[in-house]
C-alpha cells in the first residue's frame, strides 16, 4: 500500500537515498580489508560486488511491486499477519544494529583523530539528537538530508583524490589478475558488506511517488557508489605499498595528510567534520527504516519507536570496545549476505507462486 502523496518523494530522489544508504564510514577503511583477501586485484571484487547489488535492486523492485508495499506487507502476504510480523521484526533489528554500527565506527574515528578524551556518550547523544530531529520532520526531510550530503560534501570530497594521485604508482596494480578465483570471491564478499545499504528500499518503497520510474535512478545510484568505491580503492592501492596498507586502519582518511593548504594545517579535521553530514544521513535513513517498521508491527506512533531505538543505540555505544564492535560487524555482515542475498530472492519466488496460485484458483 502506497503512502499518502504528501509524504512521497519524486522518483529521481531515490538516487540520493541509495547513495546515502551505501556510503558510510566503511569507505574510509575498506581498502585494507579487501586488499587482505585479494591484494591489489581487490578493486575487481568491488566491481563484481556492484554488479551483484544491481541484480539485488532488480529482485527487490520485483518483490515490492508484487506486494504493492514494503517488506512487512510482503511477509504479511506470504506468512499471514502474526508470522509475517515475526519475520519482519528481525529485518527491523538489522536496520537498527546497522545504524548503531555506523555510529560506533564514526565515534571511534572522532576519538582517534580529533578528540581522544571525549566520551562516547556525548558524541552519540549529539548525533542522535540531530537524527531524531530529522526523522521527526518526516520522510521528505530524511531524503532532503541525503540530497544535501551528496551535493555537499561528497562532490567536494571526490576532488580531493587528485592530491594523492600526484604521488601515485600505478605499477602497483600490475600484474592484473594474479590472484586465485577464491581470493577474488573473498574480496567480493568483503566488498558486499562495504557497499551494503540498498536494502533500505524494502522499507521506503511505498514513499516513492512513481516506483517504476524510480528504477533507473536506483540503478544509477548503485552505479555511482560502485564507481566511487572502485576509484577510492585504486587511489589507495596506487598510493600505499602492500605493507603500508596492512598497518593503515583508515587508508582514505590517512590520504588527507598529503593535502597541504597555506591556510589550513590539519586538513583531516575539516574532512572528518564534513563527513559527519554523510554519516548522519546514513544513520538517519537506517533509523527511519527501523522506527517505521516497528510502528507498523506494533501499531505505535513512530516518534515513540524512534525514541526507544535512539536510547538503545546510546546504551550500545557505551560498549565501545574492539571485541564488541568486531562481533557486531560480523553479525551485520553475515545477516546482510544471508538475508538479503538469499532470503529475499526466496521471498520473490514464494510470492510469485502465491500470486499464480490465486489467479489459477
Amino acid at each position: 500500500m502506497q503512502a499518502n502523496i504528501r509524504h512521497q518523494v519524486s522518483p529521481y530522489l531515490v538516487f540520493f537515498i541509495i547513495y546515502d544508504s551505501q556510503v558510510g564510514v566503511g569507505i574510509l577503511g575498506f581498502q585494507r580489508t579487501i586488499a587482505a583477501k585479494a591484494g591489489y586485484d581487490a578493486w575487481i571484487g568491488v566491481l563484481v560486488a556492484g554488479c551483484l547489488v544491481q541484480l539485488f535492486i532488480w529482485v527487490m523492485y520485483n518483490l515490492l511491486e508484487k506486494a504493492d508495499g514494503d517488506i512487512i506487507d510482503v511477509h504479511t502476504n506470504i506468512f499471514g499477519n502474526v508470522l509475517g510480523k515475526f519475520f519482519s521484526f528481525f529485518i527491523i533489528i538489522y536496520y537498527w544494529l546497522a545504524s548503531t554500527s555506523v555510529l560506533l565506527g564514526f565515534i571511534e574515528i572522532i576519538q582517534v583523530w580529533m578528540f581522544p578524551t571525549i566520551p562516547s556518550l556525548i558524541v552519540s547523544i549529539l548525533i542522535l539528537i540531530t537524527v531524531y530531529y530529522c526523522i521527526s520532520g518526516g520522510f521528505r526531510v530524511v531524503v532532503g538530508l541525503s540530497f544535501i550530503s551528496f551535493i555537499f560534501p561528497q562532490l567536494l570530497l571526490i576532488f580531493l583524490y587528485f592530491f594523492p594521485l600526484k604521488m601515485a604508482h600505478f605499477s602497483n596494480l600490475l600484474p592484473i589478475m594474479n590472484h586465485s578465483l577464491m581470493d577474488l570471491v573473498d574480496s567480493t564478499k568483503s566488498s558486499m558488506y562495504t557497499i551494503a545499504g540498498t536494502e533500505t528500499l524494502l522499507m521506503y518503497y511505498p514513499f516513492i511517488r512513481d516506483p517504476k520510474a524510480s528504477k533507473k535512478f536506483a540503478h544509477l545510484g548503485v552505479l555511482f557508489t560502485t564507481l566511487l568505491y572502485t576509484v577510492s580503492s585504486i587511489v589507495a592501492f596506487t598510493f600505499y605499498s602492500e605493507e603500508q596498507l596492512k598497518t593503515t586502519i583508515w587508508p582514505e582518511l590517512s590520504l588527507t595528510k598529503v593535502i597541504q593548504l597555506s591556510f589550513l594545517e590539519r586538513f583531516e579535521y575539516l574532512y572528518i567534520s564534513m563527513y559527519l553530514i554523510i554519516v548522519t544521513g546514513t544513520i538517519t535513513v537506517l533509523l527511519w527504516c527501523a522506527s517505521r517498521g516497528l510502528k507498523k508491527i506494533f501499531n505505535r506512533k513512530q516518534k515513540y519507536t524512534l525514541l526507544i531505538l535512539s536510547l538503545l543505540s546510546v546504551v550500545l555505544c557505551q560498549l565501545n570496545n574492539e571485541s564488541f564492535k568486531e562481533i557486531l560487524n560480523k553479525f551485520i555482515t553475515q545477516t546482510n549476505l544471508w538475508i538479503f542475498y538469499g532470503y529475499i530472492p526466496i521471498l520473490l519466488l514464494l510470492l510469485t507462486l502465491l500470486k499464480r496460485g490465486n489467479k489459477n484458483g
